[in-house]
């Protein structure tokens, strides 16, 4: 880095201190490439500004120089001029940090070029006084944290990054702070290879962005290391800087998402609006001839096909209605099934009416329209297609030829097909549909030999409408660590108020902490979450059911998040992997959380003030009485705790005649 006085408009100054009537200082006017200023009185350390590089003095013995003054000058190099030699007078300038010049022991010339020769040192260490200064100007405002390495890997100098103390970092490698931190995130066990990799090639690495954990807790940080040589470029070690880049990584990858969803979506609206412009072109064709009601079929065509353009529009501006719909998929069923059927095919809906899944209605409508139509194209006009649930979500399944299952892997992707007239994109837009929901899909055979496609893991509820008056009432009775936490919870009471602290990084099985109760038989706990600190992007505050207080117990569990979303979990099995759903639109005020378990079923609920509940999930959960409920938080990072708030906890069982 070239960076001097000159590069801030500064001549490097040579201070010359003698009396009025003195000239043993007069060839200093010799001196190129530096300015030379005269001071005739006694020199004070304020004389001493950031331009001068060296100071000269004369007459020292006539008090013109304080030499104190010159050595408080932030290491400003200073030469006593004397006439002759005189030992007691350089003892005393050498035991100050000066240096001593007898004119009568050298030419003009040598005091010249001795003095230009001090300048140049004095004038290098005002450039190093600035870059250190610039550096730890730098250091201390660098968004992020900044590191300067020795050959060994070790930090010799550092920023705090908000996570350690620099002091805990000095003479340490990252891998001695990998095995100390027990492999905190911050500290990548690659790091110290990447050091030694730029100290032996000599090739920096610039720019490069890693990920650190993975889900919703993943980080991205980018890191620069760059090689540190002395004057002869030989390597004495490395300097490094690095950001936290997350939210500018996620905003990136959710605008390539919305661009490869846009370029898929520009082929499925075509695909899509095949069938209302046939049943459109049929329909008209009948009414021409005098069939009036068919009129009411092109009409249902064309809201069809209007709803395809405001999905395409919404899709393209990136907008949503901002509050999911209670969809009742049987009643959305029958709508899609008026537009797509053909005179002899059959639909029949094996689930409830009342069945209402938690998902925008221009989500759910091409789902069914696209597995409707898939069906009959494949099992002919006389298909029979049927409409079911399933503990987690729902299938479409028909008696037509069935899907080999050599080709079921296949199945979903664009293009594929096994109709000698089809596409292959009808089934892709319901993988890609799914795929925005956080829905499985999957491929079965039905009942009745054909096809059945599976959407599991949908935020559903078959018997929403249950209700669960108070019969009796219980109070939280116990508090412990859950599975694996680092950092042990807490928990403190007062009334129906609890705050509660709890630690766990990677989901459940890191652990967390469980303020509960044990009860048998039909029970319903509520609370308000009043307030929740979160530790990081994947801490959880809620409630739970749990077959025990055990980890790997299953349960159920309906919470929120630090972005204010609404997250159901479930573990169906003793030590199955847990799968988690969660709802973000509309959501964000409803503070109040509520679980119903009666019989085999646990229902979730949130609701804005505790008296108008709207279902979340419900699923089939097989307990064991007694079981456990109550009070849950989990961290989500390893480092730290998240903190919660609840209030109006209370935990009442359900009246037998209410089940």
């Amino acid at each position: 880095m070239t960076l001097s006085r000159r590069s801030f408009g500064q001549t490097p100054t040579i201070l010359a201190v003698e009396a009025a009537d003195s000239d043993a200082l007069d060839p200093l006017t010799e001196l190129d490439r530096f300015a030379v200023r005269s001071v005739t009185e006694r020199l004070a350390a304020d004389q001493v500004d950031p331009g001068v590089v060296c100071v000269v003095a004369a007459d020292s013995g006539r008090s013109s120089v304080d030499p104190g003054a010159v050595s408080t000058a932030d290491g400003v190099p200073w030469i006593t001029v004397s006439e002759s030699y005189d030992a007691d007078e350089a003892a005393a300038t050498a035991a100050a940090g000066g240096i001593y010049l007898p004119l009568s022991t050298i030419s003009r010339a040598s005091f010249v070029e001795a003095v230009r020769d001090v300048a140049r040192r004095g004038e290098a260490h005002s450039v190093a006084r600035l870059r250190t200064d610039a550096f730890e100007q730098l250091r201390d405002a660098h968004d992020g944290s900044l590191a300067v390495k020795n050959r060994a890997g070790q930090y010799v100098a550092t920023a705090a990054d908000g996570d350690l103390d620099p002091e805990l970092l000095y003479g340490r490698t990252d891998t001695d702070l990998a095995s100390e931190r027990d492999g905190a995130s911050h500290v990548s066990e690659h790091a110290h290879d990447r050091t030694q990799s730029v100290l032996e090639t000599g090739e920096p690495i610039v720019g490069a962005v890693e990920r650190y954990d993975t889900g919703e807790s993943a980080r991205w940080i980018e890191r620069t290391i760059l090689p540190w040589t002395d004057g002869a470029g030989e390597p004495r070690g490395v300097v490094g800087w690095a950001r936290d880049v997350s939210e500018w990584e996620r905003e990136r990858r959710e605008m390539q998402r919305r661009i490869a969803q846009l370029e898929r979506f520009t082929g499925f609206v075509t695909h899509d609006l095949r069938s209302p412009l046939q049943v459109a072109d049929g329909s008209l064709e009948l009414a021409r001839a005098g069939d009036h009601a068919a009129l009411d079929r092109v009409e249902n065509a064309n809201r069809r096909m209007q709803e395809l353009i405001s999905d395409f529009e919404t899709l393209v501006g990136g907008a949503h209605d901002g509050d999911p719909h209670y969809t009742r998929l049987a009643d959305m069923a029958r709508d899609v099934w008026e537009v797509v059927s053909r005179e002899s095919s059959t639909l029949r809906i094996d689930l409830p009416d009342e069945t209402i899944v938690n998902a925008e209605r221009s989500a759910l409508r091409p789902i069914l329209e696209n597995l409707f139509t898939n069906a009959i194209d494949h099992g002919g006009s006389d298909v029979t297609v049927w409409l079911g649930a399933l503990a987690d979500g729902f299938y479409v399944a028909d008696d037509g030829p069935g899907i080999p299952e050599a080709e079921r892997a296949k199945v979903f992707e664009a293009g594929f097909t096994t109709a000698e007239d089809g596409t292959g994109t009808g089934l892709a837009i319901v993988a890609d549909a799914a795929d925005r929901l956080h829905w499985e899909i999957g491929v079965e055979d039905s009942r009745a030999g054909g096809a059945k496609i599976t959407l599991r893991n949908c935020m559903m509820a078959t018997d929403p409408s249950r209700h669960a008056p108070a019969d009796a009432t219980y109070d939280l009775t116990d508090a412990r660590d859950v599975g694996n936490a680092t950092l042990a919870g807490s928990a403190s009471e007062d009334g129906d108020e609890w705050v509660v602290t709890g630690g766990g990084s990677d989901g459940e099985r890191a652990g967390f902490y469980y303020v509960y109760t044990s009860v048998a038989g039909p029970i319903s706990v509520r609370a308000r979450l009043a307030d929740f600190e979160g530790a990081g992007r994947d801490s959880q505050a809620g409630l739970t059911v749990r077959d025990d207080a055990a980890g790997g117990a299953p349960y159920g569990y309906v919470g929120r998040t630090p972005d204010d979303e609404v997250e159901t979990c479930w573990r169906q099995t003793r030590r199955a992997t847990p799968i988690s759903q969660r709802l973000g639109s509309g959501v964000a005020d409803a503070r109040w959380l509520r679980l119903d378990r009666i019989g085999d079923s646990l229902t979730c609920y949130v609701s804005r003030d505790g008296r108008g509940w709207r279902t979340i999930d419900q699923r089939p959960l097989s307990l064991s009485d007694p079981i456990t409920l109550g009070l849950a938080v989990h961290g989500g990072v390893d480092r730290d705790r998240a903190t919660a708030a609840f209030d109006n906890v209370s935990i009442r069982r359900i009246a037998p005649d209410e089940w």
